[in-house]
C-alpha cells in the first residue's frame, strides 16, 4: 500500500506536489478561510449534546479512514474539523483532550503503516505528519485563545447587564420615592386645608357658644361643652401630628437638621427614649437627599422603639465637602448583623426600606451591631463633583 501511495504521488508531481497541497491547506487554515466561519456558524446552531456526539463521531470516522486508507491529505485540515466543532462548546478541557487524541492517532497511523526499517526522520510522510501535528496544536491554541476571549466578553456583558439592571432599579426606586413624597405632600395639604381648617372653625364656634350661653347653661351642659372642646383640640393635635409625619413643614422651611431636632424631641416625648441630635458641618443637602435621610431616621428610631429596648439614641449628621454622613446609634440590645435578616410578616421590613431609600439617592447604608452592644446605622452620601 505504501509503495502504491508513493507511486500515485510521484505520478502527480511527487513530494513537491504533496508539499504544495500541504502549504495550501495550512494557508487556508491559518488565514481563516471562508470554510471555517461557515463551520463555526453551523456548529453554533446545533444543540450542544448533539454537537458533542457529532464531534466524537467525526473524529472516530476520520481516524478510522486514516488507519485504513492512509490517504496522505493534510491531516491538520481534516483533523481540524473536530476541533472547530468543539469550539462553540467553549470547553477548553475537551479541546485539549481531543487535540491530544488526534495527535496520538496521527503518529499511531503512521507507525502502524510504515514498513519495518523504512522509518527516517527525513522521510517525507513523517515530516508532513510532524508539521500536521504542529498545525493541530496551533489551531487548538487559537481556539483556546478565542474561547478565553469569548468567556471574557460574556462575563463583561453580564457585568454590564447587572449594572444596567441596578441603574434601572435605582431609577425606579428614586421615582417611587418621589411619587410617595409627592403623595404625602398632597395628603398633608389636604388635611390642613380641609380637615384642619374645619376643626379650627368648629373649635371657634364652640367657644363662642360657651361664652354666649354661660349664664343660661346648666352645669351638665357646660361639662359636655368643655368635653367637646377638649375632643376638638385633641383631634386638631392628632391631625397636626399626622401632617407632620406625612410631611413636616420644618423640613421644607429650615432643612434637615432642624427637622431632625424637632422629630427627636417628639420621639422622646412619645417613647421615653432620650434622643439627641448632633450636627457637624453647615450647609443643606439636595432636597431628595434630605427627604431620604429624614425618612431613614424616622424608620430607624421606630425600630429603636419597637425592638432595641434602648434608653438613649443619638442622631449625628456630618456634612463635609466630600460626603455627607448620617449615623443613628442606640444603646439597645443589638443583634448579629453578620447574619442575613430576611423580612418576616411582622418585622424585618424596616431595614430593607431604609436600604431602598438610601439607594434611591445614591447613598450607601451600613449596619453595625452585635448582641448587647447596641446598633449603628450609617448612611454615607458621596458628594458629586461639580
Amino acid at each position: 500500500m505504501l509503495a502504491g501511495c508513493r507511486r500515485m504521488f510521484d505520478h502527480v508531481g511527487g513530494h513537491k506536489t504533496l508539499q504544495d497541497m500541504n502549504r495550501f491547506h495550512r494557508a487556508n487554515t491559518l488565514t481563516g478561510g471562508s470554510t471555517i466561519p461557515s463551520l463555526v456558524r453551523v456548529a453554533r446552531s446545533i444543540d450542544q449534546r448533539t454537537l458533542l456526539v457529532a464531534v466524537f463521531a467525526v473524529t472516530l470516522a476520520l481516524v478510522t479512514i486514516d488507519f485504513i486508507t492512509w490517504v496522505e491529505l493534510d491531516v491538520a485540515a481534516i483533523f481540524g474539523l473536530p476541533l472547530l466543532l468543539v469550539g462553540p462548546t467553549r470547553s477548553r478541557r475537551l479541546l485539549w483532550i481531543l487535540t491530544a487524541l488526534l495527535t496520538i492517532a496521527t503518529f499511531t497511523a503512521y507507525a502502524v503503516q510504515i514498513p519495518a526499517g523504512a522509518f527516517s526522520l527525513k522521510e517525507t510522510f513523517f515530516v508532513n505528519r510532524v508539521l500536521d501535528v504542529l498545525e493541530l496544536l496551533l489551531i487548538a491554541a487559537l481556539l483556546h485563545i478565542r474561547m478565553i476571549a469569548a468567556d471574557k466578553s460574556d462575563s463583561q456583558a453580564r457585568v454590564i447587564a447587572r449594572q444596567n439592571e441596578k441603574l434601572e432599579a435605582a431609577k425606579i426606586s428614586r421615582r417611587l420615592v418621589e411619587v410617595q413624597e409627592s403623595e404625602r405632600r398632597t395628603l398633608a395639604n389636604a388635611l390642613h386645608d380641609l380637615v384642619g381648617q374645619k376643626l379650627t372653625a368648629l373649635n371657634i364656634n364652640l367657644n363662642i357658644v360657651k361664652s354666649e350661653s354661660a349664664c343660661a347653661m346648666t352645669a351638665q351642659s357646660g361639662t359636655r361643652l368643655d368635653d367637646s372642646l377638649k375632643i376638638v383640640e385633641e383631634t386638631i393635635e392628632s391631625i397636626r401630628d399626622v401632617m407632620a409625619e406625612l410631611r413636616p413643614a420644618v423640613l421644607d422651611d429650615y432643612g434637615l437638621t432642624a427637622a431632625l431636632r424637632w422629630y427627636a424631641e417628639q420621639f422622646s416625648k412619645r417613647t421615653g427614649v432620650a434622643t439627641t441630635v448632633i450636627e457637624q458641618g453647615p450647609g443643606r443637602l439636595p432636597v431628595a437627599a434630605e427627604e431620604a435621610m429624614f425618612r431613614i431616621v424616622q424608620e430607624a428610631l421606630a425600630n429603636v422603639a419597637k425592638y432595641a429596648r434602648a434608653t438613649h439614641a443619638t442622631v449625628t449628621l456630618d456634612v463635609t465637602a466630600q460626603a455627607s454622613c448620617l449615623t443613628i446609634a442606640d444603646n439597645g440590645f443589638g443583634f448579629d448583623s453578620t447574619v442575613p435578616q430576611q423580612p418576616a410578616r411582622d418585622r424585618g421590613w424596616g431595614l430593607m426600606i431604609m436600604r431602598e431609600r438610601a439607594a434611591a439617592v445614591g447613598a450607601e447604608l451600613k449596619v453595625e451591631s452585635a448582641p448587647g452592644q447596641g446598633t449603628r446605622i450609617i448612611v454615607t452620601l458621596r458628594n458629586r463633583a461639580p
